[in-house]
């Protein structure tokens, strides 16, 4: 187990993405120009109209992943994730409503906002992070970057 703790106080901030933005690539531009390196996304809602999403496919290793794309009305019940080096890593519980199914996966950049997607996001002020891959195993682990 690897256990990051902030130093001092946390941020919080509720992000709200309007008609049209892109969830992946806006959150990447918001943690550029704020300066987050590490975060927890602690809660999420919203809809898209394009959903971007992968999901694992088996149980061996390494794992092996599938994309796919998801065109709405999609309701998004659940956003929650972290974010490592200012790189966002979120998981999503989506209903496509065209299809009355439900996916389970990790968002992709190119997800796009149909209404509004809202965020709650605690900002882990003087944690360095970076996420590194196991040669071995190629599973994907968030370490200390100032190791």
């Amino acid at each position: 187990m690897i256990v990051l703790k902030a130093p001092g106080a946390t941020r919080t901030m509720m992000v709200s993405f309007r008609k049209g933005d892109y969830i992946i690539e806006e959150l990447r531009e918001l943690f550029k120009r704020e300066g987050i390196d590490a975060a927890l996304i602690t809660a999420g809602i919203g809809s898209f109209d394009i959903c971007n999403l992968h999901t694992i496919t088996g149980t061996t290793l390494p794992p092996k992943d599938r994309y796919f794309t998801l065109e709405g009305p999609i309701e998004c019940g659940s956003l929650l994730g972290t974010v490592a080096g200012g790189e966002p890593h979120i998981h999503v519980v989506v209903d496509h409503v065209g299809e009355d199914r439900v996916y389970v996966g990790h968002l992709e950049p190119g997800s796009r906002c149909l209404y509004r997607v809202e965020l709650g996001i605690t900002v882990l002020d003087g944690v360095r992070t970076k996420r590194v891959v196991d040669p071995e195993t190629q599973l994907i682990d968030i370490v200390s970057a100032e190791e």
